[in-house]
């Protein structure tokens, strides 16, 4: 069987894609890829990491690649819903079994497990924060290539510009090396922003505070125009100022200096469809955790298709311009901008 990608892709261009060629190559390495999975081969085929600024159509182009694919053992996942999973199936694991050795090793159970789930894995949106949890997926990785799983990842940063920044970087490279053995980069650097040519109505708000004005009455207007229902009930490691049906009013330190994280804002995501966030400062370097949940929660409203409504006296590049959780804040300021409409 040949996978013929360019088909879909030429579709695609007949609805609205512009003609990109470096999209076209990325294409062009996919369906190779697609043709060696399904290759009789002694060695899996590497896989491949497709990378470059937000909008260039990544994640399109991996659902291209994972739907062309003519077998059940392949699985496309958003990164951030991967690690949670990973995390919930190592606490859900039995004991060690009776006479197993001292060093028995939980993740290279786990990564036999997903192997023989997936022979092809799709991750969404790659992005690591988190040094424990790099560390931990660097060992699941190195097992799960080694027994022959195939990994597609997208991600805003080529490999080597993960973590930039990031304290005890070092620790984070055994995980790098092996990515960068078993993944090939592709990169989609065009300057086209192919979300910025949507012309669907925005369906949420960006309030710019200028001098003399008011986010906060302004927000009561965007507030005052929901449609909602009688008062929700609240989880209980929320701290917000209303929440009335589907929508919830919170203050940015309620939401992001508190210790929260992916389970917090995917709970927060799943009760809510809309989210308002008042009052979103400067943050500098060493503000990066607080940036970081912040580019967390957001990522999971996005990837759910939330309403965002936000407040901020900083349009949302210049919120978090430097320091440790700058880079990936770069994406988190392209998302604030598609979800709000914000054109300033």
């Amino acid at each position: 069987m040949h996978i013929n990608l360019l088909e879909p892709y030429r579709a695609r261009l007949a609805h609205g894609w512009q003609a990109d060629l470096m999209q076209a190559q990325a294409v062009t390495r996919l369906q190779s890829l697609a043709n060696a999975v399904l290759a009789d081969n002694a060695a899996p085929p590497k896989g491949v990491w497709l990378h470059g600024p937000p909008g260039r159509g990544k994640s399109q182009l991996l659902d291209m690649f994972m739907d062309a694919l003519p077998f059940a053992t392949k699985r496309r996942v958003h990164f951030h819903a991967f690690m949670e999973e990973l995390h919930r199936r190592l606490h859900a694991m039995p004991p060690k079994p009776a006479g197993a050795p001292e060093n028995f090793d939980y993740v290279a159970n786990l990564a036999a497990e997903i192997s023989a789930e997936a022979t092809v894995l799709g991750f969404d949106e790659f992005y690591l924060t988190n040094l424990p949890d790099a560390m931990m997926l660097g060992r699941l990785m190195h097992h799960l290539f080694a027994n022959g799983t195939v990994v597609v990842a997208t991600s805003n940063w080529p490999l080597e510009g993960l973590f930039q920044g990031g304290l005890n970087r070092d620790r984070f490279m055994p995980l790098l090396r092996t990515m960068e053995k078993h993944m090939e980069p592709v990169g989609l650097e065009s300057r086209i922003d192919y979300r910025t040519l949507v012309t669907a109505e925005a369906k949420g708000v960006y309030v710019l505070g200028w001098e003399g004005e008011s986010p906060t009455a302004q927000l009561e207007v965007a507030w005052a125009e929901l449609p909602k229902g009688p008062p929700a009930g609240v989880p209980a490691f929320l701290e917000c100022k209303r929440a009335e049906g589907n929508a919830v009013w919170c203050t940015f330190d309620a939401l992001c200096t508190r210790a929260l994280g992916r389970q917090e804002y995917r709970q927060l995501s799943n009760q809510f469809n809309t989210l308002c966030i008042e009052n979103v400062p400067y943050l500098a370097p060493a503000e990066a955790d607080a940036a970081l949940r912040l580019a967390t929660c957001i990522d999971i409203l996005y990837e759910q298709k939330r309403r965002l409504i936000m407040s901020s006296s900083f349009k949302p590049e210049d919120i978090c311009p430097a320091g440790p959780a700058a880079q990936v804040f770069q994406r988190t300021a392209s998302r604030i901008r598609e979800m709000t409409g914000f054109q300033g």
